[in-house]
């Protein structure tokens, strides 16, 4: 009698009959689980690429992990290693994203020149990390190196650092200087180990991750947003109750005949434009809101995705209210 063959294990003919040997875990499953153990989040990416292969929000049919609203790869990232294991031993090729909220981590992704010539401002600069040593010597500070780097095909240097769980920095593009763009919250990055077509995610200095230096902060923190004036609409004749309603079911109607792969972006956009007119109080709340629901709904949008996607348009919109004229003679 045989024995039974082990869980994930592949049979190997010797001299002596049949023996059973354990088939070694995927590489970028051994890279995301080594991730998940230092606290960072993981997810998968598309093989040999840098997008992330869980459904965007536009595709999300509302059912499974997503039945209670869509959860994008920010949310569903982990350090489960029974999930990782899950994720990787059904696509061992995939890419590994690193979520930079979540592990409560911001990166600086210092860019080569690619043969371009910097601004007078950065002259003599010939990549982001030039640019960061600089801004150090400015603020009279040393360069913040001392931490654990990666390196991208590009190749472009990552600097990770430790923020805490408070902290609202968010990806930016060039805010601090020239070639140097940042990920924090809403951001991912991609895992020394990683394959692209054009090279390997590389290690380029082992370290623990360093907290973010304070002076840094500032660089990346936007400017505060400027406080919406005050609305005088003076003496503004309301529309007739027709004219309301035919006006609230047009923008209703684009919602829910939008064009394929627009409709997340386009009841955003309604919202917004009704959410003006509800704090110029052409309508109410709830009247805005029911048109765009039932529009959502006509146009088979997951109901969690819609009233994020309302909410935050008409939250948007009250900030700059109008009132609408009725040209009637």
């Amino acid at each position: 009698m045989t024995a039974p063959r082990p869980a994930g294990a592949v049979r190997r003919r010797t001299t002596r009959g049949r023996t059973w040997r354990r088939r070694p875990a995927p590489r970028l499953m051994g890279v995301a689980l080594a991730a998940a153990r230092q606290g960072l989040y993981v997810f998968p990416l598309w093989p040999r690429s840098k997008t992330p292969c869980l459904h965007g929000k536009r595709r999300c049919q509302g059912t499974g992990v997503c039945a209670d609203g869509h959860l994008g790869w920010e949310q569903r990232a982990t350090t489960d290693p029974d999930l990782i294991r899950y994720w990787w031993g059904a696509s061992p090729t995939c890419n590994v994203g690193i979520a930079c909220g979540p592990s409560n981590l911001y990166v600086l992704d210092l860019d080569p020149d690619h043969g371009e010539d910097p601004p007078p401002e950065w002259a003599g600069a010939r990549h982001g990390r030039d640019v960061l040593a600089r801004l150090a010597e400015q603020a009279g500070q040393p360069y913040p190196g001392d931490t654990f780097t990666g390196r991208s095909p590009s190749p472009s240097l990552h600097l990770y650092f430790r923020v805490g769980q408070d902290s609202t920095l968010r990806n930016t593009a060039g805010r601090a200087g020239w070639r140097i763009d940042s990920r924090g919250r809403g951001g991912f990055i991609v895992a020394p180990g990683s394959v692209r077509r054009d090279g390997v995610y590389t290690v380029a200095r082992h370290a623990p991750i360093a907290p973010l230096p304070g002076w840094l902060v500032p660089l990346f923190t936007p400017p505060p947003r400027p406080l919406p004036e005050p609305v005088e609409f003076g003496d503004v004749r309301p529309l007739s109750d027709t004219r309301r309603q035919r006006y609230l079911d047009k923008v209703a109607d684009t919602v829910a005949h939008a064009a394929p792969h627009t409709a997340h972006d386009t009841l955003v956009r309604a919202a917004y434009t009704l959410g003006r007119l509800v704090g110029g109080g052409e309508f109410t709340d709830d009247e805005a809101r029911a048109a765009l629901h039932i529009a959502a709904q006509q146009r088979r949008i997951p109901t969690g995705e819609a009233d994020d996607a309302i909410s935050d348009g008409l939250e948007a919109g009250a900030l700059y209210p109008r009132r609408l004229a009725d040209r009637a003679a």
